[in-house]
């Protein structure tokens, strides 16, 4: 890391990665709510984007916007058509790609678990696709958060997480129900359901090997 500057609603990185010596630029963004106020943050970003031109770059966080209606869902309807016009031409004026997400399709849930959306991306400059072409962004597991953490990964052979093994024939030894009952009920795990889920499979897969 070369040097940082923290404004109002984002923070800027200038640095290299030590693997490859590529220079880069990062935007780590948390836009507001007011429909104002992301506009006077999408007119600061794009002067500082301008300026970066042919540099890899990249735009990232919390935008509070959706590019489309598809990427909303609530009981008050979608909505926010104005919202998504002003995102829309921030992304296409400087040219930035949005890259194709996997994992899940939203990355913001109320906690009600009636409105979801996807307010959490990369956009990444030409130059930054053009040396890693298959790079791509997964939303992992939401955890105490109502964001799902956002990973971009640019490595071909990354499967994502080591999946639980169960062998069949762990069924087989007597005393496997019971063994799985009684661990499975003595797990405390605090946090959202399908983190609890993972991590009750994992301390299941300890306690059968042992």
């Amino acid at each position: 890391m070369w040097s940082t500057v923290s404004q109002e609603h984002m923070l800027i990185i200038h640095g290299r990665f030590v693997r490859t010596n590529e220079e880069f630029h990062l935007f780590n963004v948390y836009a507001p709510c007011d429909l104002r106020e992301k506009q006077l943050l999408w007119t600061s970003l794009t002067a500082r984007l301008r300026m970066l031109r042919g540099l890899k770059v990249c735009v990232c966080g919390d935008f509070n916007a959706v590019i489309n209606v598809e990427e909303r869902k609530s009981v008050r309807g979608t909505g926010g058509a104005l919202d998504s016009l002003y995102f829309n031409h921030f992304i296409e004026e400087n040219v930035l790609i949005d890259l194709p997400l996997s994992g899940r399709k939203f990355t913001w849930f109320k906690g009600d678990g009636l409105s979801m959306s996807r307010i959490d991306r990369f956009l990444l400059s030409e130059d930054c696709c053009i040396q890693w072409p298959n790079c791509f962004q997964v939303a992992l597991l939401r955890g105490l958060s109502d964001h799902c953490p956002l990973q971009l990964s640019v490595d071909e052979e990354n499967w994502g997480p080591r999946p639980s093994c169960m062998l069949k024939c762990w069924q087989d030894m007597s005393g496997y129900k019971k063994c799985v009952s009684e661990k499975w009920k003595s797990f405390q795990i605090d946090g959202w359901g399908g983190y609890v889920l993972k991590e009750k499979l994992k301390l299941i897969e300890v306690a059968l090997k042992e």
